[in-house]
Parts: structure tokens; sequence; C-alpha cells
């Protein structure tokens, strides 16, 4: 070995620590970058407002870090806009909020309940506008570097009702004429929200996913969100079959249903993000497809998806939701609901079949001498 080919100790210690320190420099300076971005030219230039529990500097730095991450939303996608955001409201008293709201809308605003789990983020629409409210602990969670999973998902919380901001905006841009306005149709009216709701969380979802997002999450709540919505559609109908009280169960129903499509917008909405496939990431979440008969309804509802999201800038019209209110009507269909239009006026018939009769011999006796096709 010659002499200048020899290892100086002394140079290999500085070139082994400056091996070292180039990845944190790297980091330093493009969390430098990203915070002047924030201050010269911020997403998010609407009020941010807290209401709950933690200091001023946690909430600080929650708010902070939720104009990062937007950043980051941005440069991934750099014609996601907010201009249609009013407020940002975080509030320990989520309901409260949201009736809050609500009455300033005229329309009620609820969170969504479910025994599989429970809301925690909406936007809201306005006439011009649109705010997004979310539970106080979305903020904390932002703040919090103490757990990784919470915060992980905070942000992705939050960033998904972001991109329900873009979207409000981009329907008021396109379909001004319609948007808050449309008069669904009665034959329509049991799916046009269900409808509506698939692709906006399939929107929020796609556009949403970042490092702090999982891929299989939305994608495995199906197998939970299946078979309940099955099961308790076919237990409303057994209940109807003695209760008699139509309007009870097409309420019970329509909610279960949209609230099944909202999941199926979530898991493809994801499943789109990663270019994978249900088989794939969740295949516990097929088999409750395929064991509820709904399989199908699933490929087709995915599928519809994909068309609508490549053509989303030329929408002339909600029409253009009428196939994903077809494939919802043939779930109604799947689960025991047929509903139909004469002259004007929708019927619904709840078919005979053994997995909605009254399992008690007499009130089964009698739901079968009451069944039949019944005016809406």
């Amino acid at each position: 070995m010659s002499d200048h080919d020899a290892p100086n100790p002394s140079q290999s210690s500085a070139v082994a620590q400056s091996t070292e320190e180039q990845p944190v420099a790297d980091e330093e300076a493009f969390a430098a970058k990203l915070w002047e971005e924030v201050e010269s030219s911020s997403p998010l230039t609407c009020p941010i407002s807290y209401s709950g529990p933690g200091d001023a500097d946690t909430v600080n730095k929650a708010i902070a870090l939720l104009k990062v991450y937007t950043v980051l939303l941005r440069r991934r996608h750099p014609w996601l806009t907010f201009d249609s955001l009013e407020s940002i409201v975080f509030h320990s008293d989520y309901a409260l909020a949201l009736k809050e709201i609500g009455e300033r809308t005229g329309r009620p605003c609820e969170a969504t309940s479910e025994a599989s789990g429970v809301g925690i983020a909406m936007v809201v629409n306005l006439e011009d506008k649109c705010i997004a409210v979310l539970d106080a602990g979305v903020a904390l969670g932002i703040a919090d570097s103490s757990d990784q999973a919470k915060h992980d998902l905070c942000v992705d919380t939050a960033l998904h009702e972001l991109c329900h901001v873009y979207d409000y905006g981009r329907k008021r841009r396109l379909l001004s004429h319609e948007f808050l306005k449309r008069r669904v149709a009665p034959i329509e009216m049991h799916v046009f929200t269900a409808a509506d709701a698939t692709w906006s969380e399939y929107f929020a979802n796609k556009y949403s996913n970042s490092s702090c997002s999982s891929p299989d999450m939305h994608p495995k709540y199906l197998a939970e969100v299946v078979p309940d919505v099955v099961s308790d559609v076919k237990e409303a109908i057994r209940a109807y079959r003695t209760h008699r009280q139509l309007d009870v169960l097409l309420s019970l129903c329509q909610q279960k249903v949209r609230f099944l499509f909202q999941c199926f917008g979530y898991a493809a909405g994801r499943l789109a993000a990663n270019e994978a496939a249900l088989e794939e990431v969740a295949p516990e979440s097929v088999s409750a497809l395929q064991a509820a008969g709904l399989w199908q309804r699933w490929l087709d509802a995915f599928a519809e998806l994909r068309r609508l999201d490549g053509c989303r800038e030329t929408w002339a019209s909600f029409d253009e939701l009428k196939p994903l209110m077809r494939i919802a009507d043939d779930v109604f269909r799947d689960l025991g609901l047929n509903y139909r239009e004469d002259a004007g006026v929708v019927h619904v018939d709840v078919p005979k079949t053994p997995d909605t009769m009254p399992s008690n011999p007499l009130a089964q006796l009698f739901g079968q001498m009451l069944a039949r096709p019944t005016s809406k």
C-alpha cells in the first residue's frame, strides 16, 4: 500500500462524522424550505380555531404541523386548493360544534354513529363556502410525537377533510346550477346520498394518501362493516313484519346502506392510491362481501369510481352519479327492499324470504298475513 493510500485515523473519523451528519443536515434544510413555503404561500389561509384541553404551545404546534403537512399535500397534487374553506374548527364537543353550524345552515348536521365506530371530522357545506369541523383530539394527536400511530391517524384524518374541501369547490365550480339546489327525483331519494357519499370518500381517501396513511385500515374495515350492515337490515325487516311502520324501516335501511357505501368509498380510494386490489390487501373483506352476496356490487362500484375520477373535471351534472345510484339500488334489492315507481308514486316491495321473517312462529304467521307490496 502506498503512503497516499494509507488510511488516516483522523480523516476516517471526520468522513464518518460527515456521513452521519449529512442526512440530518438534509432534513433540516428540507424542513426549513417547507416552513418558508408555509410562511410565504400557505395553502391554508382561513381562520383556525380550537376549543378544548391543552395549552397554547400544543395547539400552536398542531396548527403549524397541519400547515406543513398541507404544503406536502400540495406538492404531491399541485392542483389541490382550499379557497372554498371558510374556517377550520377543532372542538372538544364535536357533536355540539356540528349542531351549532347546522343551525347556521338550516340543515341538521350529525356525526356518523355506528356500532363499529363514530365520526370525528366533517366538512359542512354552506352557501358559498364550507367549514371543516374536527374533534379537538385530532389537533392534539397531530401535536403528539410520543404516539406515532395516533399522530399518523390524526394527520391522515385532517388531510382527508381538506380533500373534501377541494371536492366541494370543484362541485361548486362545475355544477353551480345544481349544487345544493338539485331536486332529487322521488325514485332516486334512497340512493342519491349514498352515491354522492361514495364518490366523496373515494376522492378524499385517494388524494389524501401519504406516508401517514394506513394502506389497509379501510379495506380491512369492510370485513366488519359488511356483515353488520346486512344483519342490521335483515333484523329491521323482521321487525317490520309485525310493526308495519314502513317509514321506520326505510329510514334505518337507508342509513345503513349509505354507511356501507361510504365505507366502499374509503376502501376504494385508498386502494386506488396504492394501485392495489382488495384481494391482495384484505382477503377477509372479500370473503365478507362474497358471503353477503355483494362482491359484484363492490367490483362495479370500484370500477365506476375510477371512471368518475378520470372525468371529474368534465362533470356537467350530478347525473354522472346515476351509475352509482343504480349500484346502490341493486344493493337495496340484494338486502330485500325493492323500490319501484308507478304513475309517479314510489312503492317499496319487501319480499318474504326465510331470513327476513320473524323467528317466533306466531309472529312469523302474523308477518306472512301482513306482508304485501307497500306504497311509500
